[in-house]
């Protein structure tokens, strides 16, 4: 009878705990990279279009327009820097290691993350929305008052949509390290 509880037993840890086919580990892994190159992608055409708009459209003067502008530009190339920081960072680091090392390396990394998430990515989207909304201003004067308007609620929505996108990742990566620490 305690020979057929332990094998029971043993039967349900094993089903439990699989371990997870290389082919699925590596499918997870080009997904990830595979989304941090969109989200670099889609920060780096942006800060090229800024960096036109800017270009073309800046008055000699420094006012609050180019301040509007810079402000911008230079939260998302922080942005950028951090995130291809962090993609080379934790890609260089997954040749030399063992899988124990790696895993302590990755709850450290994650840690990391965790800070820039909850401090930095913060700070950079509210210094991104400010920038816009020093530009306001000048599109009220310069556009009609329809395409004004149509600028504002496009402008709401793509926040919004940004701060869920930026929110979730945040989720995904807290839950991950919470994985990590079991």
């Amino acid at each position: 009878m305690d020979n057929d509880i332990l094998n029971k037993v043993w039967n349900e840890n094993k089903s439990s705990h699989t371990i997870p086919e290389p082919s699925s580990i590596i499918a997870k892994a080009n997904q990830q990279r595979r989304k941090q190159n969109i989200g670099l992608i889609v920060m780096g055409i942006t800060v090229l279009i800024l960096i036109t708009y800017a270009t073309l459209y800046l008055p000699n003067s420094f006012n609050s327009f180019s301040l509007g502008l810079t402000l911008m530009v230079a939260s998302m190339l922080v942005r950028i820097i951090i995130e291809m920081y962090s993609k080379l960072q934790k890609a260089s680091k997954l040749a030399s290691m063992d899988a124990k090392t790696y895993n302590l390396y990755l709850k450290r990394y994650y840690k990391w993350r965790m800070k820039i998430n909850y401090i930095l990515t913060p700070v950079c989207f509210a210094i991104y929305c400010y920038g816009l909304y020093l530009l306001f201003p000048y599109f009220k004067n310069e556009f009609s008052n329809g395409f004004y308007i149509y600028l504002i609620v496009s402008a709401i929505i793509s926040l919004i949509v940004i701060g869920a996108i930026i929110i979730n990742q945040i989720i995904k990566e807290t839950r991950f390290l919470r994985l990590l620490k079991r």
